[in-house]
């Protein structure tokens, strides 16, 4: 009796479980403005917890010259921050100048000074709908 009672308890936990996950998004991200159409443009969904580090969702977009977007799907609804750079020689790095100031093209998301380190109260957003675009110039 004791395992039966066991295993219908389990079983109306895993069926709360699924009624209460979590809801996603579909994450577009545009880029302008790019000025040269070599190179790849790297991506990266960053949480505040790994801002500018290791991103949560990261992809990589050969550029067009017609502009180049990027879809991100079912990305769990949260506070996220958008970076990405043009990788411009091909090695997969975002390089810098001696003063660590980028040397390639970057964007991110925000309101970010291109001259100052970004922050994350400066990159953060909400997904908080099933899509949800945005605009990054360089």
């Amino acid at each position: 009796m004791y395992t039966i009672v066991k295993l219908m308890t389990l079983a109306l936990l895993f069926s709360l479980q699924s009624l209460v996950a979590q809801d996603t998004g579909d994450l577009t991200v545009r880029f302008e403005n790019v000025k040269e159409t070599k190179g790849e443009l790297y991506v990266g969904i960053f949480e505040k917890d790994n801002f500018l580090r290791q991103p949560t969702i990261g992809k990589m977009v050969k550029v067009d010259t017609n502009g180049s977007e990027v879809t991100f799907e079912g990305v769990a609804y949260g506070s996220y921050a958008i970076s990405v750079f043009h990788d411009l020689n091909g090695n997969k790095t975002m390089d810098r100048e001696s003063d660590g100031m980028p040397s390639e093209p970057w964007a991110m998301s925000g309101s970010v000074d291109p001259n100052q380190y970004p922050t994350w109260d400066g990159a953060k957003f909400e997904l908080n709908s099933k899509k949800q675009e945005f605009l990054l110039e360089f």
